[in-house]
């Protein structure tokens, strides 16, 4: 395998030129508007580098190959979910626990169904193992939110590790709509539905003790 089609070498640099910055970000755009017309599997480095508008050699300056750029990419989705967690919640959602984690579920979903991206790289079945870790990694972020916004409305339980949860009930949902999208291309009501089922069934083991 070549070195630039091994995964996770990004080049560093400790100052770089606004031309940089903004073919860093012509790259990432151009990828997130491939991934919204093709499959992940269908997208080549040197697609995403013409759609840019950016040289395919200068490209590598800045992303190893496709696979370190979607790496970077699921990074900056996963930002999105976290965004959305931090969005004032509504008071219906508020009454107990199951409602709040009903509003979790629901805030998933429409991120997931406004980004095909998205979907594509952090519950899609051909995502390549190193973004699969980012995203893993991203999800333990999101579940500190998660775990913060609970003990704001409800105190802290008796379990402990309330991030620790939190993470296996956003890893449980998203295993569901994970198979959604291989199965059907989207998350779909009927698993929408499944996916609340075995989250709050998890959440039951721990809140209703």
């Amino acid at each position: 395998m070549s070195q630039r089609q091994k995964i996770g070498l990004r080049k560093t640099h400790s100052s770089m030129h606004k031309r940089g910055v903004e073919r860093r970000s012509h790259l990432l755009r151009a990828a997130y508007d491939l991934l919204c017309e093709r499959d992940i599997e269908d997208i080549s480095f040197r697609d995403i580098a013409q759609q840019a508008g950016v040289p395919e050699g200068s490209a590598y300056h800045f992303y190893a190959n496709r696979f370190d750029l979607f790496t970077v990419l699921a990074g900056d989705m996963s930002e999105l979910f976290v965004a959305a967690h931090k969005r004032p919640i509504p008071e219906s959602c508020k009454s107990n626990w199951r409602t709040l984690a009903e509003h979790f579920i629901s805030i998933g979903v429409d991120v997931y169904r406004s980004n095909p991206p998205a979907r594509q790289l952090l519950i899609g079945g051909k995502t390549p193992p190193q973004v699969k870790l980012t995203d893993r990694l991203n999800d333990r972020e999101i579940a500190r939110v998660m775990a913060w916004i609970f003990t704001e409305h409800f105190g802290t339980p008796k379990e402990s590790d309330l991030e620790a949860v939190f993470y296996y009930f956003i890893e449980i949902t998203d295993l569901i709509f994970s198979l959604s999208v291989i199965e059907y291309g989207e998350i779909t009501d009927e698993l929408i539905q499944q996916a609340q089922f075995a989250g709050i069934g998890y959440l039951a083991n721990f809140f209703e003790r």
